[in-house]
Parts: structure tokens; sequence; C-alpha cells
């Protein structure tokens, strides 16, 4: 029998019987272990009573509270946790509410089984690594152009500004800052950050950088440090006069 402490622990909230289930037994065939929430109010309830969790997998449209609200709850529980919105609600306002709310992913239905098991079996990674550093009484720091990003305890700072970051943040901003001033493509970026293929069409990194810039960014409609260079990705500049 499987030590269950073992293996990637993952929140999935879904009222969809059919979906919770097929979801479920997939996950669990790749070594996950799963707990199921079927509401908002029991998803906050169990990721509680019943975590630590690596993952959170969540639906949008849910009885008692949304997965808006149960985004921004969690959040505040654990800045870290890594959030995957699954949801049939795809259109551009709903992904932004999304990463408004907290979630590092947002995924459309319907789906591709395959994509969702890289995305969470690479966020679950992330969140593994992360626990296992913690060992290291070292803590990492980088710093380029006015920011300084702690690795280890997941803060970002802005001059007199502190304010927590989550693992997926982290690992984005780091590979911005660690060759400020250059553009590093968007393919880069997938494949570091997400774990995607570079042919994966998504809006994740766009909507992203939205989230990032409403942190970092004085005007984050006029970015000046988060710069997007047309057709080849993102660099990171001083400039924010």
């Amino acid at each position: 029998m499987k030590n269950a402490n073992s293996n990637p622990r993952l929140l999935l909230v879904e009222d969809e019987p059919h979906i919770a289930f097929t979801l479920k037994l997939n996950f669990e065939a790749e070594s996950f272990e799963v707990v199921h929430a079927e509401d908002g109010a029991q998803a906050i309830q169990l990721f509680a009573s019943k975590g630590p969790f690596h993952a959170v997998i969540l639906d949008v449209m849910l009885p008692e509270l949304d997965g808006f609200a149960v985004a921004r709850a969690l959040r505040l529980e654990n800045p870290r946790i890594g959030i995957i919105m699954l949801t049939a609600r795809g259109s551009e306002d709903d992904r932004l509410s999304g990463f408004n709310a907290g979630a590092d992913d947002y995924i459309a239905k319907p789906f591709h089984l395959q994509e969702l098991l890289a995305r969470v079996r690479r966020m679950t990674e992330r969140a593994i690594l992360y626990e296992s550093s913690q060992k290291d009484t070292s803590s990492e720091k980088i710093e380029a152009c006015g920011l300084q990003l702690d690795c280890e305890q997941l803060i970002l700072r802005r001059g007199e500004k502190a304010q927590p970051v989550t693992k997926l943040e982290a690992d984005f901003l780091k590979e911005l800052m660690s060759q400020p001033g250059r553009v590093v493509s968007r393919e880069h970026l997938l494949e570091k950050v997400w774990g995607l293929r570079s042919t994966t069409e998504t809006r994740t990194i766009d909507n992203f950088v939205v989230r990032l810039r409403k942190m970092i960014e004085s005007d984050p409609k006029d970015p000046k440090i988060i710069i997007s260079v047309r057709g080849r990705g993102y660099k990171l500049s001083a400039d924010d006069s």
C-alpha cells in the first residue's frame, strides 16, 4: 500500500459528479491523493481541516460560494498554494477575474485531460521543491530593476513596499529578474514556469502579466517595468519614471 503522505495532494472542487469522478480517478491513477469538495463552502472547510495540499483544482460555478470567492479565501489562508481554475466560463473578463482572485492558471472546459495533468504535475512539483528548500537555512534573493525577490520566503519588495507572492509568481519574476533588460520569450516562459510545450495555445502568460503589473507598476495601464515586446516576449526594465 502506498504511503499517501509521499504523494502530491490535491483539493478538487467540482460540483458536477461525473466530472469530479473522472478527474479523481485519473489523478489517483497518476499517484495523486485527491480530496473532493462539492461546493465552495465545503472547499474552504476541507482546505483548513484536511490540508496541507500541494495544489487546488477549482471550478468557478459552484453552489454556496463561487470559485472566485473560494480562490480569494484560500489565497488569504495560504499565499503560496497553487490554484488552477477549471471552468466553462472562458471569456476574457472571467479569466481576468480568476487571476485577480488569486488563480495561477485558468483552463476552460472542454479541456484536454493530458494537458490538465501536465499543468497540475508541474504545479505540485514546484510545491514539493519549495517544501524541500525550507530545510535549507539559506535564502536565495534576486535584485533587479528596483525589485528584490526572496525566492524562499516568497516576498517581493519594491522600495518600502513588501508583499507575498505565490510560487508561480516568484518563478515568473525570477526568469525576468535573472536577465534584466533582455527579452524573455513566451516559449521560454511557458516551458520554465508552467512546464508547457511552446505549441500550446494559451492566454495564461498575458493574463498573468496583467496580474503582476497590478502588484508592481505605478500605473498598470502604462507599464514601465514589465515591458511587452511585440511578437517576442517580455523584458524587465528599470525605467519607471
